[in-house]
């Protein structure tokens, strides 16, 4: 069993350094080996600051892969920042680990999940801390930088506001079902594999987050789900929203589910999506179509902002029926 400097040296110590000399968008960094990071920020720059805790059979199931493990609790807190309009610039990692993880395999495929993802983009670890624990629990706060007054809020949606969504909601969903082995019975997936890796290895939408600087008045990332989220627009912007159902974007392994239960509101409650929810006004709708070339992603309009400062969601398309929601109890619940 390793101990806590020797884990630092061989497996974290070398994501510290930038992958590339390109600093157009980076800091000057004094990462891992002090008692603290020491940056610089850029010019005319604010930082972005976000923190995720991912804890074994709360946010990833006990069975997930280190790889997988590594890779998550970064795409998190990247796709945060994404929903911010940030460009990604370091990092920091808490990790508590169980003594049965401590091992040279655990270790090396949990750093691999890391680097991956972060010589994307280029993005250093800084520091942190490891410590032993009864049960795997990872922090990352990442930080980003965004010009001053371009982030992107929750707070400025707009009565007239398109909302939209990127991607196709539900199949990360799907893929938790089917590693926890609670499909209905008799149910195929015929794209398992396809759903199991959205679960495990959800892509930040970090460049269509920066495509929307200027462009989308709100925007939040789909973490615990399409309903739970879009509340936090509406009670942070003191408006209502209307949705029509019928405009949530599926893959076939969705529609083949619905088709097959009658678990309706299943997509857009059951998080792990990590797709960008944004509004807009009518005036910029046509900006997407070069948005949409540029990220090569799928847009969906999916409703529209109203007037009602109670953060009322009107849902259309269900049953036939409108309904009027209460958010209380949908979406993903992290107590």
């Amino acid at each position: 069993m390793a101990s806590e400097f020797s884990i630092i040296d061989a497996y974290f110590k070398p994501l510290s350094f930038p992958q590339s000399n390109d600093s157009s968008c980076k800091s000057k960094q004094i990462g891992i080996g002090d008692d603290g990071a020491v940056i610089t920020p850029p010019a005319n720059q604010q930082l972005v600051v976000v923190t995720d805790t991912s804890i074994e059979n709360v946010h990833f199931p006990a069975q997930t892969s280190a790889y997988f493990i590594g890779w998550k609790s970064l795409a998190v807190n990247l796709s945060d920042l994404a929903a911010m309009g940030a460009t990604p610039a370091f990092y920091s990692l808490a990790l508590s680990l169980p003594k049965h993880l401590n091992n040279k395999e655990w270790l090396t495929e949990f750093a691999r999940g890391l680097a991956t993802l972060a010589n994307i983009y280029n993005i250093p670890l800084v520091g942190g801390d490891t410590t032993k624990s009864d049960i795997l629990s990872i922090t990352i706060t990442a930080n980003g930088w965004v010009k001053p007054g371009e982030s992107i809020l929750r707070s400025n949606a707009k009565v007239g506001d398109d909302i939209f969504v990127s991607g196709n909601l539900g199949t990360a969903g799907l893929g938790l079902k089917s590693v926890l082995n609670t499909l209905p019975k008799g149910f195929v997936l015929k794209n398992e594999a396809s759903c199991i890796l959205e679960l495990n290895q959800p892509k930040p939408r970090v460049e269509l987050g920066l495509a929307l600087q200027g462009v989308a008045n709100s925007m939040i990332d789909l973490s615990d789900g399409l309903l739970a989220d879009i509340q936090h627009i509406l009670t942070s912007s003191k408006v209502s929203a209307e949705i029509n159902y019928n405009q949530i974007p599926l893959n076939a392994d969705l529609k083949h589910y619905l088709s097959s239960t009658k678990d309706k509101l299943f997509p857009i409650i059951c998080g792990d999506d990590y797709e960008l929810c944004f509004t807009l006004p009518a005036s910029k709708r046509k900006l997407l179509v070069a948005v949409e070339e540029f990220c090569q992603i799928k847009l969906t309009c999916i409703g529209r902002i109203v007037a009602g400062e109670k953060a009322e969601m009107k849902l259309t398309g269900l049953d036939n029926a409108d309904s009027k929601l209460s958010l209380e109890s949908l979406g993903f619940k992290h107590f």
